[in-house]
């Protein structure tokens, strides 16, 4: 009874938040999603919005009917100066778990799925670069997805963000030139474009810099983004905090982080290609053991490098959640151990649900979990578990405690 009352709770906030979302975009913007209006011209279809009082357009998709290489968008729909592109939040509709992009593709990166085996608008192909008007001051999530012959962007000026997933599986995509106005860019917004291997940026724009080819903040004191065809990272020493998620689809096979670094936020190193990580011994925040970085003032489990069969967990560690950034791949083959020294998990701390785990503490540690009840969330499920024989039962109860779970495959050593 109380977990379906959590789940109603849950989905009422989250639906009430969702319609309190809509009608603020709209009462902002004052876009009128009532009435569609369309442009032709050079075979290409635009089909837009228009504010009420008419004076700004908002091209929300585009037809093809022949091929072409360059996609130019118009400066003004009826008159209306372009100002936004892509297939916006309020037309989705309530708890939409997809996007689309430009031309109509359903984009799912969650299922793998980008837009890029659609025949939709298969004209779109052969678009190697857009060029947008300079009035253009957004851009929606997924907008440009899948364009797998674009190969140069130039963000227009009046940019301040890049959204999820905006120009994500653009696969041949090799110059990023932000916009001297961004202010914010999402790290999935270039996920799975391999070939970019550097970015620029005005020396104008007052709150990114471009170093060694990475995406920094002004002062250099932070990474925020890391482009994917680069092999070899460098971390620069000026760098105090490596972002969230900043190597979000990197291609990096080695890392080298300085002394300076005193902040990895949540799955900041998470990375596939990753086989050598070397981290400074002067770094006065963190250490570095059995290819594992831990933070030393409270044992957090920071980053795990997957180099090997079986993941021994530092004995220092004493702290598991779902901030780890993980180099490599886990997979069913591996082993990971967590020593007894592990007192505390925090839901989805698990690493995938593929690899085997061991337990090495004769007591289970303690589960925190965002929701009272949720704490299942936290326990390995879908993982093949090992426990110390004599700890078995306590384990067994450890389980049954939180909603009622049993493991049939809990095996011991």
């Amino acid at each position: 009874m109380k977990k379906r009352l959590l789940c109603f709770t849950m989905l009422l906030t989250v639906t009430i938040s969702a319609i309190t979302f809509t009608n603020n975009v709209k009462a902002a913007t004052k876009w009128n999603t009532n009435k569609s209006v369309t442009k032709e011209e050079n075979g290409i279809k635009y089909s837009a919005y228009l504010t009420e009082d008419g004076k700004e357009s908002w091209i929300y998709q585009i037809k093809l009917s022949k091929k072409i290489t360059k996609l130019t968008l118009p400066k003004e729909i009826n008159q209306a100066k372009l100002t936004r592109v892509g297939f916006g939040e309020e037309l989705y509709g309530e708890g939409h778990d997809s996007y689309i992009n430009i031309f109509g593709d359903t984009i799912e990166p969650w299922h793998g799925c980008y837009g890029t085996l659609s025949y939709n608008d298969k004209n779109k192909r052969t678009i190697q670069e857009i060029v947008f008007p300079n009035t253009v001051n957004q851009i929606e999530a997924a907008s440009f997805t899948g364009m797998t012959k674009l190969r140069e962007l130039k963000m227009p000026e009046q940019i301040t963000k890049v959204p999820s997933y905006a120009f994500a599986k653009c696969t041949v995509l090799s110059k990023v030139t932000f916009s001297k106005n961004m202010q914010s860019i999402a790290s999935s917004a270039f996920l799975h474009s391999n070939q970019v291997k550097t970015f620029s940026c005005p020396k104008s724009n007052k709150t990114f810099a471009v170093k060694k080819g990475m995406l920094m903040t002004k002062s250099g004191k932070t990474l925020v983004l890391v482009p994917n065809k680069m092999k070899k990272i460098r971390i620069p020493t000026s760098v105090k905090t490596v972002k969230a998620k900043a190597f979000n689809g990197s291609q990096a096979t080695s890392i080298v982080i300085p002394k300076s670094v005193k902040k990895i936020e949540a799955k900041a190193l998470s990375s596939k290609k990753v086989t050598k990580v070397s981290l400074s011994s002067k770094n006065k925040i963190y250490k570095m053991a059995n290819n594992c970085i831990y933070r030393k003032s409270d044992g957090l489990l920071v980053g795990v490098i997957a180099k090997t069969k079986k993941v021994s967990i530092p004995s220092k560690v004493k702290v598991i959640d779902d901030t780890v950034s993980v180099m490599g791949k886990i997979g069913t083959k591996n082993q990971v151990h967590i020593p007894k020294s592990v007192n505390k998990v925090v839901e989805r701390w698990m690493f995938y649900g593929d690899a085997t785990v061991y337990f090495h503490g004769m007591k289970p540690p303690v589960i925190v979990s965002e929701y009272n009840g949720n704490e299942f969330t936290a326990l390995p499920i879908f993982n093949k578990v090992y426990v110390p024989k004599k700890a078995k039962n306590t384990y067994i109860k450890w389980a049954k405690d939180r909603d009622g779970l049993t493991w049939h495959d809990l095996h011991t050593f």
